[in-house]
């Protein structure tokens, strides 16, 4: 038995050595086809997917004016959704894009890599606030405190947001 767990080693390890060594192998040429292109479409869709987050959010707060808190759960789960599918769109696209846009301009990288990790942060707290209210459902006795923590996160959003689209987004623009 543990003949057989050694030779799976052995077998993995030399697969992924072999898969590296063809990775090195490939011409410059190969791994410049492979960097992240420009999307025309790109900021608008970020820019769009904005409104949709601050709708949703908009949405739990009539909701908790209303005091329907059941709801909540539901645009909750919506919102996280879209957030990650959001984050996810801007790490890949348009960060990426970003770093080998401007690998050599020190300054241009720095910014680029506060703005990311700022917002790896920020991401951090959006969803572990979720998560919570998601497994403490909001009710009549815990909604204030509820609404401070949600004005606290949407106060955080809305200066991401506008910080974004005024500062970071323009420096998204073909080579």
């Amino acid at each position: 038995m543990i003949q057989s767990i050694v030779q799976f080693f052995k077998n993995l390890f030399s697969f992924f050595s072999q898969q590296q060594q063809k990775i090195d192998e490939q011409p410059a040429s190969s791994i410049n086809e492979k960097r992240i292109s420009y999307s025309a479409q790109l900021i608008p869709a970020l820019k769009n997917d904005h409104q949709e987050l601050v709708a949703l959010y908009s949405k739990i707060s009539d909701l908790l004016h209303t005091q329907h808190y059941v709801e909540i759960e539901h645009i909750l789960s919506s919102l996280k959704i879209e957030f990650n599918r959001h984050i996810m769109q801007e790490n890949v696209s348009f960060y990426c894009y970003l770093e080998q846009q401007f690998a050599d301009d020190a300054n241009h990288m720095e910014t680029i890599r506060s703005y990311r990790k700022e917002m790896n942060g920020i991401s951090h707290a959006f969803v572990k606030f979720i998560k919570k209210w998601q497994s403490d459902a909001v009710t009549a006795e815990n909604a204030q405190v509820f609404r401070e923590e949600y004005d606290a996160i949407g106060a955080v959003l809305a200066q991401r947001i506008n910080s974004e689209e005024d500062h970071l987004y323009p420096l998204y623009h073909p080579s």
